[in-house]
């Protein structure tokens, strides 16, 4: 899972990075920062978890949406399938609107 890093975390995380070379260079202990950049990252995969979760719940609930449109611009007749093919074409182009959103959780 990617993780979901907040501006102020990875502020955070770089200020970490510097202290950790700097007392790197001066040999010391580093343990303290290691465990407080462990618990950054462990926020942020569930974080990247529990979105990743919510954009897949969108794109069954969008392809759903899609379905229905197509179903019901294949029913209908007169002035209304035009506006049901347009409700198709728009509710096609959300789900891959998602789906290119999605790529990055896979």
């Amino acid at each position: 899972m990617p993780e979901s890093y907040t501006r102020r975390e990875n502020r955070q995380r770089a200020s970490l990075t510097l202290r950790g070379v700097r007392r790197a260079i001066a040999g010391a202990d580093m343990s303290d920062l290691e465990a407080k950049g462990d618990r950054i990252r462990a926020r942020a995969e569930e974080r990247g978890e529990r979105e990743a979760d919510r954009m897949w719940s969108e794109l069954d609930s969008a392809r759903s949406d899609a379905a229905t449109a197509k179903v019901k611009a294949d029913l209908a007749t007169g002035r209304d399938r035009t506006a049901a093919r347009r409700a198709a074409r728009d509710a096609e182009r959300n789900v891959e609107r998602i789906q290119r959103k999605a790529r990055k959780y896979l």
